[in-house]
């Protein structure tokens, strides 16, 4: 149903040797929303991140996908579902086809993917069939980033976890890729879940912002937070970032 919540956490906290990393997240996420994860680093948004698809599972608290708490989801199902991006892509030695088809490897019996479904990948993020038998470690950045996204699009998930995937890329290139990620998520009706630490490709791209400091929501809502700031903490944030 539009605009159902896919992920509704409700006093979701997480705690490391006795450290709050977490405190008390309450949050509503819903279908085909695009939230920006801020704040600085050290905030706790790369552990909430991994909450959304039990890489991590929270000290205390609810998370429910789709109204079912998560922890009753299977992972491989959820993992399917909830797909994720890192910081720096991670590929093996070989080619991109070895790349695109190493999760299936991984789960027995699965079918292989139709050659189809490879270039229809490939062709959804700006690579072409000739990519299939081009060698990872030979790709740039922005290019291993956009295999990694395809691996995660033959999954056909509902919702895509971005933790910075940008972070290492040079402005241009950053932002043509988040340009990518926002078309597919109009084309294909995702919700986008990312990290970021820049104001302005935020403002560009997603719809939704969450300011963390200290591992407790500061401020969440709408995308105009970033010209508008209720608090002093979330103000001094953009400053800093945009300086």
């Amino acid at each position: 149903m539009e605009n159902s919540n896919v992920f509704t956490l409700a006093g979701v906290s997480y705690v490391i040797q006795n450290t709050p990393i977490l405190t008390g997240i309450t949050l509503d996420i819903r279908s085909g929303e695009h939230w920006a994860l801020m704040g600085p680093s050290g905030a706790g948004k790369s552990t909430l991140l991994r909450l959304f698809n039990s890489l991590i599972s929270p000290t205390s608290g609810a998370i429910r996908f789709h109204g079912q708490p998560l922890e009753s989801t299977d992972v491989g199902r959820l993992r399917k579902r909830v797909g994720m991006l890192f910081q720096e892509a991670v590929l093996v030695n070989g080619s991109v086809r070895d790349n695109l088809t190493l999760p299936r490897q991984w789960v027995r019996p699965v079918p292989e993917y139709a050659e189809e479904q490879l270039t229809e990948a490939l062709e959804r993020v700006g690579l072409t069939p000739g990519h299939l038998t081009t060698q990872a470690r030979s790709l740039s950045g922005g290019e291993k980033q956009r295999v990694a996204l395809a691996r995660v699009l033959l999954n056909e998930p509902e919702v895509l976890l971005l933790d910075e995937p940008t972070a290492s890329l040079d402005p241009p290139l950053a932002r043509k890729i988040l340009r990518l990620i926002a078309d597919l998520q109009r084309e294909l009706n995702l919700t986008v879940i990312r990290v970021s630490h820049h104001p302005d490709l935020v403002r560009s791209f997603a719809g939704q912002v969450l300011f963390l400091d200290k591992g407790r929501i500061v401020e969440q809502g709408p995308i105009v937070l970033l010209d508008q700031p209720r608090t002093q903490d979330f103000s001094r944030f953009l400053r800093e970032a945009q300086a």
